[in-house]
């Protein structure tokens, strides 16, 4: 989680948005999944998010939903306050080449796959993926998967990462350096 934060949270930086992340206490430290999807659906989620956010801030949030000895069910949550979906428009968003209207292709760009992809990743991990979003408010998207606990992980708690809107350029020192003298 701290590194997909990392990667995606100087595109956060650069907009001037908020990065935070929550990782619920007793989210094993640990687990047994695949985490190449989970990245791929987690950095198309907040890429998403950073994308379709003007202004505000985008929070991760992952809580363990359900524990049956040492299986378990993690919920994962990316809350943007960007332009929102329309509710007409939710249930198409997750189908290939869709975006909510052809204006957003306009302006945003994107080619409408990578929620679709995002959905069909989070089924073959045994979950689901929803939204919750209202125009002009912001978008919540929800996605759980199934995992088993990894009995070799360290007890060490996860971080939290927090990034603060980039500054305005003030009081940073920048270091050119250039091979023609």
């Amino acid at each position: 989680i701290h590194t997909i934060c990392m990667t995606v949270g100087f595109k956060a930086q650069e907009k001037g948005l908020g990065l935070t992340t929550d990782v619920g206490e007793d989210v094993p430290d640990g687990i047994i999944s695949d985490s190449v999807r989970i990245r791929q659906v987690l950095i198309n989620l907040l890429g998403n998010a950073i994308k379709f956010t003007d202004k505000g801030r985008i929070s991760l949030r992952v809580q363990l939903e359900e524990r049956d000895g040492d299986t378990f069910t993690l919920h994962f949550e990316v809350e943007d306050t960007g332009i929102g979906i329309p509710a007409e428009q939710q249930s198409k968003i997750f189908e290939s080449f869709a975006q909510a209207d052809t204006s957003t292709t306009r302006k945003f760009g994107g080619t409408g796959l990578g929620l679709s992809i995002s959905s069909r990743l989070v089924e073959l991990m045994g979950g689901r993926i929803w939204v919750e979003s209202q125009p002009n408010k912001g978008s919540t998207f929800h996605f759980t998967i199934q995992a088993l606990v990894d009995p070799e992980a360290s007890a060490a708690p996860a971080p939290k990462v927090e990034a603060e809107a980039a500054p305005s350029g003030r009081g940073l020192n920048v270091l050119v350096a250039e091979d023609n003298p």
